[in-house]
């Protein structure tokens, strides 16, 4: 059993922050509620490691964090994730934070031309253990928490300083540890928004008919704020092809409404609010423009075959996935400059 830290007040995150600071390297991973017990996307659990200790913090109950904060953005120490993506959009929006001086493990495997990415992956691997899988799918908000599904959450940092080290390794190997250094820096400065879908989202969205968009929409913003009222995750509300349904075919009268199966209670309490929405959007109507298709002279159109051509004998010889090496943006944007300013310098060494 992992021995750690549980951080439920000021007074110990205090402590634990003082203890950080005197680190060169700290593992973190995040467990949040992202629309699937609840409604919404937040922040349950942050677990951090170093080489020898462990910490969970509980996010739900600790209302400030300014001494984490402090810690993830300080960029003499380095912080190590597995797959930042969602992690790094959820900390900007919850806390306002953006990490400093970090290490992407998923990035690294990649970089690597590996092809089984995921943290259980690397685990056997390089490690020669298997992830447990048992709480992937939990509600990390219930409290209290289990004592083995904190130990759960906290293997997943506590061990991650040490593949950081076998990664390192293997990219030095291959001489591609600068290209990793690269691609965490762009990272660190890449915009990151976290953004929930929005009914202009939904797919079909664009290929309705103008009353049709209006009557999505509504319904869209209905289900929204019920979702909210119940704590539930909208689609547990109403599916969303239920919504698309519905906003070309209604339910013909109120009746239907309040008889309605495979839909949360809360639909059918609330089915004249439903019901009369729908007769709003069909007085309504919401046009779309179509997108513009980019269109490229003779001699572009030859240059992007080319680059294509580059990036797939490139991608094969070095094992690499073709986006890496040359994105669609970056490959458009040379098309259309003539230059390679978009590109980090490790991919201008590889195809310029």
């Amino acid at each position: 059993m992992t021995t750690f830290t549980f951080i439920d007040t000021i007074q110990k995150l205090e402590t634990a922050a003082k203890e950080w600071r005197k680190e060169k390297v700290l593992a973190i991973d995040l467990e949040c509620e992202n629309n699937l017990h609840h409604y919404g996307s937040y922040l349950a659990l942050i677990q951090i490691s170093s080489k020898t200790n462990h910490w969970i913090l509980d996010l739900l109950v600790l209302k400030e964090v300014d001494s984490l904060v402090k810690i993830l953005q300080n960029s003499k120490i380095q912080k190590v994730f597995h797959d930042v993506g969602f992690d790094f959009r959820i900390l900007h929006h919850q806390l306002k934070c953006r990490p400093k001086n970090i290490f992407d493990t998923q990035v690294a495997a990649l970089l690597l031309g590996r092809t089984e990415l995921g943290l259980g992956s690397l685990f056997e691997h390089y490690l020669k253990l298997k992830k447990e899988s048992k709480f992937q799918m939990a509600d990390w908000t219930k409290r209290p928490l289990a004592t083995d599904m904190l130990e759960y959450a906290i293997k997943d940092t506590k061990y991650l300083i040490e593949i950081r080290d076998l990664l390192i390794e293997d990219l030095k190997k291959k001489n591609r540890f600068e290209w990793a250094e690269e691609e965490f820096k762009y990272i660190e400065n890449k915009n990151v928004e976290y953004k929930e879908g929005g009914y202009k989202d939904i797919t079909g969205y664009k290929a309705m008919e103008p009353h049709e968009r209006a009557t999505l929409k509504r319904l869209f913003i209905l289900r929204e704020k019920l979702a909210k009222k119940v704590d539930r995750p909208v689609h547990f509300i109403l599916a969303t092809k239920k919504i698309v349904s519905f906003s070309i075919r209604p339910p013909k009268n109120l009746l239907e409404w309040r008889k309605m199966r495979e839909v949360h209670p809360v639909v059918r309490n609330y089915a004249k609010e439903f019901y009369e929405e729908i007769q709003k959007g069909k007085k309504e109507s919401i046009t779309v423009s179509l997108s513009t298709k980019k269109h490229y002279t003779p001699a572009q159109k030859e240059k992007l075959k080319q680059l294509l051509e580059l990036r797939e004998k490139i991608g094969t010889k070095l094992h690499l996935p073709k986006h890496l090496i040359l994105s669609k943006d970056q490959m458009h944007d040379i098309t259309v400059t003539g230059t390679f300013d978009s590109l980090r310098s490790w991919q201008k060494k590889l195809v310029e």
